[in-house]
C-alpha cells in the first residue's frame, strides 16, 4: 500500500495510508481544497489547505475524494428555533413514543 508523508504540528513528520486522509476539492476551484487526518502519534486532528498540486499528488496516492461540505453558514428558512421549541423536543425526547409522535407531528405539519 502506498505511503504517504504528512507533517503534524505537534510531532513533526509522520506515515499516512491513503485511507488514513480526507481529502476534500472545492468545486471552485482548488482554493477551498483541504486534506485533514488524525495524527497516528497524538491523535490530534490535522487540517492542512491543499493546492491542485498537492490534490494531484494525494489523488494519485490513492487517496478517494470526500463529498464536498455543505455551507454551513446559509441560513435555513422557516422561523428561529426558540427555547420554548428546544424544552418542547426535549420533553418529547423524554417519553417512550418520542419517535411516533414526531412521525405524527411530521405529517400534521405537511
Amino acid at each position: 500500500m502506498t505511503t504517504i508523508k504528512a507533517t503534524c504540528p505537534r510531532c513533526g513528520e509522520i506515515t499516512l495510508t491513503p485511507p488514513d486522509i480526507d481529502l476534500r476539492v472545492d468545486g471552485d476551484g482548488a482554493q477551498g481544497s483541504s486534506y485533514a487526518f488524525a495524527c497516528p502519534s497524538c491523535n490530534g486532528y490535522v487540517r492542512k489547505p491543499a493546492d491542485e498540486r498537492i490534490v494531484r499528488l494525494l489523488i494519485s496516492g490513492g487517496v478517494e475524494v470526500l463529498e464536498p461540505e455543505r455551507d454551513l453558514h446559509v441560513r435555513a428558512e422557516g422561523p428561529a428555533l426558540t427555547y420554548d421549541d428546544l424544552l418542547d423536543f426535549h420533553t418529547l425526547l423524554a417519553g417512550d413514543d418520542w419517535f411516533d409522535a414526531l412521525l405524527a407531528e411530521s405529517r400534521d405539519s405537511r
